[in-house]
């Protein structure tokens, strides 16, 4: 009786080859849950509207008590995290923290006046934020100063079930004393 030198190896060659066939086939992609705002019922779509509307008033609450800290919970602390200042320079998470640790630092107090703010629902867990509002600060030197246009841009996303803003960008003139 000849037996086939070949016949060990078929079955590993076949399984590798299986293997290889299965390394080559694209992963399937899960599908995210997210829908868009023109599929959204009105209701749900004003309710993440009032979601957004309260939570940047707790955050302009925490801005007027100049709480860097808690001001920084509302932005997500991640690579990806964007800010455009208002001198139009570009920074992360921390970048944007340093910088408005330090204007806080120099402030007694800080008011916010609120002008306008547009609600954007993109998705359920993208929504844009605009604002525009005047500032009035006192330094601790006594000096007044007085932001009559502030304007600025939040990207909201819901991460783990909470909002979070993943970019920022505000846009401020030069303050009248």
């Amino acid at each position: 009786m000849k037996t086939n030198p070949f016949a060990p190896v078929l079955p590993l060659f076949a399984s590798l080859l299986l293997f290889t066939a299965s390394c080559n086939t694209p992963a399937k992609e899960t599908a995210t849950q997210t829908t868009d705002a023109s599929a959204m019922t009105p209701e749900r779509k004003q309710a993440i509207e009032q979601e957004i509307s309260g939570l940047v008033k707790e955050f302009f609450q925490q801005v007027e008590k100049l709480d860097i800290e808690t001001c920084m919970t509302y932005f997500e602390n991640t690579p990806d995290f964007q800010a455009v200042n208002p001198d139009g320079t570009l920074g992360d998470y921390n970048a944007l923290k340093k910088l408005n640790a330090d204007g806080f630092n120099q402030m007694k107090t800080l008011s916010v006046v609120p002008a306008k703010e547009v609600i954007r629902v993109l998705t359920d867990s993208l929504v844009l934020y605009t604002f525009s509002m005047e500032q009035n600060a006192t330094l601790k030197t006594g000096e007044k100063m007085k932001f009559e246009h502030v304007a600025g841009t939040m990207l909201f996303s819901k991460i783990n079930g909470a909002w979070k803003a993943t970019f920022y960008q505000e846009s401020a003139p030069v303050p009248v004393k």
